[in-house]
């Protein structure tokens, strides 16, 4: 069952005051990552990051900096600790291409009603809502949201080269379809939508992809022709 807002930030963002307990940095990292994932840049205060992290102010600022620096720091932590393991399958290519894809979007659609961690995908949050709060924000925002677009672009060739899909497909077209899919899925995942109604969503619009001899790769569903072709 999925937590409401409330519920959401009380769970996130409580903790019990007084003196602060001795926690890794990477636990009071953690701990940040799902306090700005949960309310944005601009709604979360140093004061409550200061309360999550389980540090003392002057030692979270020693650790990692101020709010700014602690918010590129929680992204990055983001992506290369829950990203980084679902991009490195898409990148192995170990499967055929229509099941890596179903993988990598089962994996945010999963990720994004986990009753364990804020709802939607961070990375997605702060690219909708705009809540990074500088410049240097946006340029590392937009930095790994290029990343992803390049990990599903670079997964398509490989399946061209495998002879999965044709040569003559738009690659570009499918990668660029493929990867607003993915941010598609974490915005459905945080508006309440169920895993029945992502899965649903995801396989409908895998069938799109320009693949060959594909009709059974897809269970209970009727396959359509490609239409993302040149």
């Amino acid at each position: 069952m999925l937590l409401t807002g409330a519920a959401q930030d009380k769970r996130f963002t409580s903790m019990a005051r007084g003196r602060p307990r001795k926690v890794s940095a990477k636990e009071a990292l953690h701990s940040v990552m799902m306090a700005f994932w949960q309310n944005g840049y601009s709604a979360t205060s140093m004061n409550e990051l200061v309360e999550v992290s389980g540090m003392a102010k002057p030692g979270l600022y020693a650790a990692f900096g101020d709010k700014e620096a602690l918010f590129e720091k929680a992204l990055m932590y983001y992506f290369e600790n829950i990203g980084g393991p679902v991009f490195e399958r898409l990148n192995r290519a170990e499967k055929h291409v229509i099941q890596d894809f179903r993988d990598f979007l089962g994996a945010i659609a999963d990720l994004s009603i986990d009753p364990e961690t804020p709802a939607g995908c961070f990375l997605v949050n702060a690219l909708v809502d705009c809540t990074y709060g500088t410049e240097r924000h946006q340029e590392l925002v937009n930095g790994l949201r290029d990343a992803r677009y390049t990990a599903i672009r670079t997964r398509l060739l490989k399946a061209v080269a495998a002879g999965e899909i044709s040569e003559d497909a738009d690659i570009d077209r499918a990668a660029t379809f493929v990867d607003g899919q993915f941010s598609a899925v974490a915005l459905l995942g945080r508006s309440g939508s169920t895993e029945a109604d992502l899965k649903t969503f995801v396989e409908t619009g895998l069938q799109a992809l320009p693949v060959k001899d594909a009709q059974d790769l897809f269970d209970d569903i009727a396959v359509q022709p490609p239409i993302l072709r040149q």
